[in-house]
């Protein structure tokens, strides 16, 4: 399983989404559980995947993963993995994009089957929308 997941980030920095579609199986959900209102939350079959994700080079510009965190759970097709983009920018604004990721992938035959993608929006939107304003909570 950890295989797959270095395919999934060297896809990205390759920018290969050929690549990374491969990954998925054709009835794979893939979930953003963190997602602000407004944005997808879900994604079901590897269609609707390809259809959200198909242009996301054209968008952020990742060129460097840090080392991944794995931690495995007492089913062996489930594993949570911790990284970050340590390089990378939003290309519309060409704001930093450094996010931190943990990512809970179920996989069936050697194929991504659930991806639910647990980021901070907030990153995300200061990157695409520039500087964002501090609020008190």
């Amino acid at each position: 399983m950890q295989e797959l997941f270095h395919k999934f980030c060297q896809s990205i920095l390759e920018k290969n989404m050929d690549d990374f579609f491969e990954l998925f199986d054709d009835e794979a959900v893939f979930e953003y559980p963190y997602a602000p209102n407004g944005y997808t939350e879900r994604m079901e079959g590897k269609e609707a995947i390809v259809r959200h994700l198909k242009d996301f080079p054209q968008q952020v510009d990742i060129t460097q993963f840090g080392e991944p965190s794995f931690y495995f759970t007492l089913d062996p097709s489930v594993m949570i993995v911790e990284f970050e983009v340590t390089d990378g920018r939003m290309l519309s604004t060409g704001k930093p994009y450094l996010q931190k990721y943990i990512s809970v992938i179920k996989t069936k035959n050697s194929k991504i089957i659930h991806y639910k993608d647990y980021w901070n929006p907030l990153v995300a939107l200061a990157a695409m929308q520039g500087e964002m304003q501090q609020q008190a909570f």
